[in-house]
């Protein structure tokens, strides 16, 4: 996993040209004056678009209420990277080592899906506009996790990149 303002990380994208279509992307998405943000701002919960990159990445804007932790949905993925980032509002994701987690339902390679029980080993990150998460696939993650008692609208991206293009490397 890897965590970061999006302004601070831009050479992170340089790798490859994947990546840097899709930091120009990312950047497009907080600009307010974009057609990426106004399209992404627009959009009312349980709404989506989609966008579909070189390379088989691909962005899907999304927007919806945030929900109690109780209510979390857990996962990780074995062919692509998420890249999430708020666009506008808040939520809380939690995150667990995926070697430390009890599947519950195994890959559906047509969904690029593992979908796993809550786990005891989580910690948490808040993402605001602008901050950047990347889950691998050794991330379960969930989100969409309210700040605070209420429940609030995201409105935001996630960018799933074929694992081959990205490198966390320390």
């Amino acid at each position: 996993m890897f965590l970061g303002y999006l302004p601070d990380i831009a050479s992170k994208f340089k790798k490859n040209e994947v990546l840097g279509k899709v930091f120009g992307y990312l950047f497009d998405a907080l600009d307010e004056e974009s057609e990426v943000h106004k399209r992404i701002i627009s959009l009312k919960a349980q709404e989506e678009f989609i966008v579909h990159f070189e390379g088989g990445a691909r962005a899907i804007e999304q927007a919806y209420w945030t929900k109690t932790p109780k209510e979390a949905f857990y996962e990780s993925h074995s062919e692509m990277v998420d890249f999430q980032m708020v666009v506008c509002g808040k939520e809380i994701f939690f995150v667990a080592p995926k070697s430390l987690c009890e599947v519950k339902n195994p890959l559906d390679s047509t969904k690029d899906l593992i979908e796993y029980y809550p786990s005891t080993f989580l910690s948490s990150i808040q993402l605001f506009v602008g901050n950047l998460a990347v889950f691998e696939d050794i991330d379960v993650h969930a989100g969409g996790i309210s700040v605070n008692v209420e429940s609030t609208l995201v409105q935001k991206v996630v960018v799933k990149i074929p694992k081959q293009f990205v490198k966390l490397n320390f």
